[in-house]
């Protein structure tokens, strides 16, 4: 694939590899074929009952893989509320429970560890699950919900560039020095010998400069490895705040590690707040990523190869107790489609970090190509295409969805709420490159102005399918200075009360109570959020960079 990003060498010290150190789960890896590439879907952010704050018995770790997978959902039990009619099965998944103190084994029995330890049961569970025939050819990793010193959370993978093992000496390390909420007492071995003693909880838990420590660690010793932000605007307005000015330092340390963020982040049944326990949420994407103009274009119009992806941040859907709701399972509601070129784990990561990447709620599509040609060459997602001022460039957008997605009723109610799928309208979102902004205004600088929709397009514009189900647009624009395009697609008209105000998408709406809600309530509760999910869905590609070489062009 043109532009594929390469590896950073980083620095190395020594590390010593533990004897139990064990084998990433993946397609046959020895034979990795890295000239065939395909579209593959999955996420990094999964939680089971490992989390500690995981506490239903469903959330073994089969049935997180046996959902995320399509295998035996048959068998599921009636409190799961499951519903995986429709859709394919994820291709690749990363678990990613919380880098904290671990209560429980893959099966939900009582067994107090670290994460690291946790780590190697899971992977043991794995393994004796594809031995015994499940899971065949799906990529699968233990990664970890990391909480970031002074920030947020952030989706943490941990991988050996040297080879497919997963490095539990690292995870150990990465825990023993960076996890705030590990208890000392849970490392078995001379780990104060080794890397000094271990911060306490009170010199961790509020030094940023400790998240941006770590992440350079992981530059130095683990180059292949990925950090990324979870539903960053999360604490808007409160401590641990995500900002822009982090985003762009962590990206500095390490632009290949810290590539992207969750913009449309998971646990969508979340009733606090509004979508993903968010207050800033925009039709299920955080307000960074939702407003044109906003962080995020901020962020690529100083020309940085930054990401946008989504995941389910699955805890559980419904409580046993029917008090509570969380979020859909691995590949009922949201998914990252992922051009991937090799048949490891590596490999998806590789794809994450290229770029050539689209997120999707609700199944609104299934397939997306999207490239900008000129001068007999052309980009897609995460590229860079160099033409000419004046020349002439086509932007071409083939896309395809499905009849049906997974909505159903959580109970039986009135709602005009269907499991069709239609595509309303797709933006052509643009605005200027004009480079990297000096780091004493990461934090004031927060928009970029020149981002504009310059296209929307409908049906009208689309017309009828191809034999393969695919629509097609093209769009011809002359060069004029360095810019990036994106896309954004969803199901709602321009104006749609409660959900769409001029073309725009408005904040999600709240169900949640000031008091404690009766069983009645809670049950229309649960309805309200999952037909909202449903009537507002979206999908957000990656963008496509054109850098114009000329008179006047800023390069």
């Amino acid at each position: 694939m043109k532009g594929k990003l390469k590896t950073l060498i980083g620095g190395s010290i020594a590390v010593l590899v533990l004897s139990q150190s064990i084998m990433a789960v993946s397609a046959d890896s020895k034979n990795r074929n890295t000239d065939a590439g395909k579209w593959m879907s999955g996420e990094y952010h999964v939680h089971t009952i490992q989390s500690n704050d995981v506490t239903e018995p469903f959330m073994k770790l089969e049935n997180i893989l046996n959902a995320a997978f399509r295998e035996d959902i048959n068998q599921f039990p009636a409190e799961t509320v499951v519903n995986l009619t429709y859709g394919k099965p994820h291709d690749f998944i990363m678990l990613a429970d919380h880098l904290r103190n671990s209560p429980r084994d893959p099966d939900g029995h009582d067994k107090p560890t670290a994460r690291w330890e946790a780590i190697q049961d899971q992977q043991a569970k794995i393994e004796k699950l594809q031995a015994a025939g499940k899971y065949t050819e799906k990529l699968i990793y233990p990664g970890f919900e990391w909480d970031m010193m002074g920030l947020d959370h952030a989706s943490v993978a941990i991988l050996d560039s040297k080879n497919d093992t997963v490095p539990i000496d690292a995870i150990r390390q990465f825990e023993w020095l960076y996890s705030y909420d590990t208890t000392k007492d849970r490392f078995k071995s001379n780990e104060a010998e080794q890397w000094g003693e271990k911060p306490t909880k009170n010199e961790l838990k509020s030094d940023k400069n400790k998240t941006f420590e770590a992440i350079a660690w992981l530059r130095d010793n683990y180059p292949d490895s990925f950090v990324l932000p979870n539903h960053p605007s999360r604490h808007n307005g409160g401590g641990d705040v995500v900002t822009i000015e982090d985003l762009r330092k962590m990206n500095d340390i390490a632009p290949e590690i810290v590539f992207g963020m969750e913009g449309m982040p998971g646990n969508q049944m979340a009733a606090s707040y509004n979508r993903s326990e968010l207050s800033d949420i925009y039709g299920g994407a955080d307000v960074m990523v939702a407003k044109v103009g906003g962080m995020w274009d901020a962020m690529l119009g100083e020309g940085r190869h930054f990401w946008n992806f989504t995941n389910s941040d699955f805890h559980f859907k419904v409580s046993t107790n029917r008090k509570y709701s969380s979020g859909y399972w691995p590949s009922e509601y949201s998914r990252n489609y992922t051009w991937v070129e090799g048949d490891a784990f590596k490999d998806v990561v590789d794809g994450l970090r290229s770029g050539k990447s689209f997120s999707v709620n609700g199944d609104l599509i299934n397939a997306l190509d999207f490239k900008v040609s000129g001068k007999k060459q052309e980009a897609e997602m995460g590229e860079d295409l160099q033409v000419s001022k004046g020349d002439q460039t086509t932007i071409t957008i083939r896309f395809r969805s499905p009849e049906y997605n997974n909505y159903a009723p959580i109970t039986a109610h009135e709602t005009s709420v269907t499991n069709k799928v239609k595509v309303d309208h797709i933006d052509l979102i643009s605005g200027e490159v004009t480079g990297k902004v000096d780091e004493s205004q990461y934090a004031s600088n927060i928009t970029n102005d020149t981002t504009k929709v310059v296209k929307r397009f409908t049906q009208k514009d689309w017309g009828k399918p191809d034999k393969d189900g695919y629509y097609t647009l093209s769009y011809k624009v002359k060069a004029d200075t360095d810019r990036y395009y994106r896309l954004r697609g969803t199901n709602l008209g321009t104006n749609v009360e409660g959900y769409m105000s001029i073309g725009e998408p408005i904040k999600d709406q709240s169900f949640d109570y000031d008091g404690t809600p009766t069983p009645e309530e809670n049950e229309a509760r649960f309805n309200n959020i999952n037909d909202r999910n449903y009537t507002s869905m979206w999908f957000y590609s990656n963008p496509i960079f054109v850098d114009v070489i000329g008179k006047n062009a800023s390069k």
